[in-house]
């Protein structure tokens, strides 16, 4: 394998200290990646690279933002955007269920300006756990949450108040979506009273809920056809899921 040049090397290292000293501009830090990215192997090292760049850049880890989730919520909305599913905001949001509810789990990042827009609570459905989210499923009345990738839809006033329609194409996993009505709403359990008197948040019957300060805002931003991927360290999924493929992209889909 091609070592990186010493010149590219010092640029690598320069990039990275100016992203966590705050004395270069996400765009410039960009510019720079790209001359480090030409000097790397093959298509495949170089979107690698440009995945751990933008999590950089986005300060990931500050808001304990797991990597493996990122990493597959940017493969998956890559594939997404490639096959015409999604509107051109460049936003994906990430519901990390391997934390527990008392935990916020829910991002929604912006890859234009390489920031993380929310990161708030969310809750999961009442036969998925009670704290901790383990079981999943795609069928009617399982009153689970299902884990995959989501294409938000339009926004309406029904039962649960002012909602977010979801639209999941992964069969076994979240194709049932619709039918299922699992929509983004709000209720009173998500709220931080509630947490603090239970210990953890409410239950739904299937749907991401968020709390109550925050969901119109959330939902005002993500609707209209941008991504919700719903994660879990599930390993048939993580292997099945047709947007989890690599091998049609490379970091030219970055940026």
């Amino acid at each position: 394998m091609k070592r990186i040049t010493s010149f590219a090397l010092s640029l690598f290292c320069f990039i990275t200290a100016t992203t966590f000293y705050g004395q270069q501009s996400n765009i410039v830090s960009s510019k720079l990646s790209r001359i480090v990215l030409d000097s790397l192997d093959s298509p495949h090292e170089n979107f690698e690279y440009a995945i751990k760049r933008m999590y950089v850049d986005i300060k990931g880890r500050e808001y304990d933002l797991d990597f493996k989730a990122f990493r597959y919520a940017y493969i998956g909305y890559q594939n997404m955007k490639l096959q015409n599913k999604l509107n051109d905001k460049r936003l994906l949001s990430i519901i990390d269920f391997t934390k527990d509810s008392d935990k916020k789990r829910f991002y929604t990042i912006d890859l234009d300006s390489r920031q993380i827009l929310y990161h708030t609570y969310v809750a999961h459905g009442k036969k998925t756990g009670t704290s901790a989210s383990t079981y999943f499923s795609n069928e009617e009345e399982s009153h689970k949450s299902s884990l995959g990738f989501y294409v938000t839809g339009k926004t309406y006033n029904g039962d649960a108040g002012f909602s977010l329609k979801l639209y999941g194409n992964e069969r076994n996993y979240n194709s049932n979506a619709y039918k299922r009505g699992i929509v983004i709403h709000t209720a009173d359990y998500m709220n931080e009273d509630f947490l603090k008197r239970n210990g953890r948040f409410g239950r739904s019957l299937g749907c991401p809920v968020l709390p109550t300060n925050i969901y119109k805002e959330v939902i005002e931003t993500i609707k209209d056809g941008t991504m919700v991927f719903a994660y879990y360290t599930n390993k048939r999924y993580l292997a099945s899921s047709k947007y989890l493929k690599v091998s049609s992209l490379t970091e030219d889909n970055i940026f």
